[in-house]
């Protein structure tokens, strides 16, 4: 997925419709399809913070399903057309499984009677993004950014992240219907 396509799918709000390119190379809705092959699923949160859960209907809305802490499973029977996305809680980046931001069951495990496992993991950041949320998380108060003596961008995004980490609790989205 190229930059820009993760930059849309971190700043989405769930309900907006999500395009992918298909293999004949047309935009088409991310959307589950057909309910046909199950997939009996897990979804472990190998991050160290909390991960929100979502699924495609078949409209293609972002509907959200639950919410992960760290180190914490869910088990879903799903279908292998159904498409899974994640999100950090605290700062919305999107995060993936097997290095993809959407997931879809493989076609392989369709209609197997045991269930698979699938790691949720933090896509590759780069260093200048890694270093700002360790910095983000580790200082208070925003006003403290100004004596570390960063160019005036990096201070102000350092600030946004650290009123996005030390804000009060974010509550769970509305459960799924």
């Amino acid at each position: 997925m190229m930059d820009r396509e993760r930059r849309q799918l971190e700043d989405e709000e769930p309900g907006v419709l999500l395009y992918e390119e298909d293999e004949k190379g047309q935009l088409v809705v991310v959307k589950s399809l057909e309910s046909a092959s199950s997939a009996y699923l897990r979804f472990t949160n190998r991050t160290s913070r909390a991960v929100d859960v979502w699924w495609r209907d078949f409209s293609g809305v972002k509907k959200h399903y639950v919410r992960l802490q760290a180190d914490t499973y869910f088990d879903i029977n799903s279908f292998i057309t159904h498409p899974w996305e994640f999100s950090d809680v605290a700062t919305k980046e999107t995060c993936v499984i097997n290095n993809k931001a959407i997931f879809r069951p493989p076609s392989n495990i369709g209609g197997m009677l045991y269930r698979t496992n699938w790691n949720i993991t933090i896509r590759v950041r780069s260093l200048r993004r890694s270093a700002m949320l360790v910095l983000a998380q580790r200082l208070n108060d925003p006003a403290a950014v100004d004596a570390l003596g960063l160019p005036r961008v990096l201070a102000e995004e350092i600030k946004k992240l650290i009123t996005v980490f030390h804000r009060p609790h974010t509550p769970t989205p509305p459960q799924r219907d």
